[in-house]
């Protein structure tokens, strides 16, 4: 399964944008308002570990290692690959990109996950797609 969105920033910089990605505040905001538990956040650069623990009828934990980490002056990228996934999921991979464009600043999420069970994958779409196209509307207050 797979969900790619797309937000423009106006009148931020991208380092400003690459600064925040790099910085635990920026995940705390953006999951401030759904079940979710930051245990450890260690950066966005390979190697570096996130651990959440998702509520769906009980606490769930949800561990990803960064990897392909990228920055020059035009981009930041980094992948979310899934170590220790919650609800059976098979695999996950989230690719965030931050993209410095003339007069705003692009970030991009492209997620793709799979489920043993191609029905529960489609039955789990809604729950694990909505906290990334919130996002839409969080980045734009983040950033404001």
């Amino acid at each position: 399964m797979e969900y790619y969105q797309e937000v423009s920033i106006k009148n931020v910089t991208f380092d400003k944008v690459v600064s925040s990605f790099n910085n635990i505040k920026i995940v705390k905001f953006l999951t401030q308002l759904q079940p979710i538990q930051i245990i450890e956040w260690d950066g966005i650069e390979d190697g570096k570990v996130a651990h959440f623990k998702l509520w769906f009828f009980g606490w769930k934990n949800f561990i990803v290692i960064h990897s392909d980490y990228s920055l020059d002056e035009n981009e930041l990228s980094f992948v979310d690959n899934g170590q220790v996934l919650p609800l059976e999921l098979k695999s996950w991979r989230h690719k965030h990109s931050v993209i410095n464009k003339n007069g705003y600043v692009k970030i991009i999420d492209h997620l793709q996950f799979n489920h043993n069970s191609s029905i529960i994958g489609y039955l789990l779409y809604p729950l694990l797609v909505s906290p990334i196209f919130l996002r839409k509307l969080l980045y734009r207050l983040y950033f404001r």
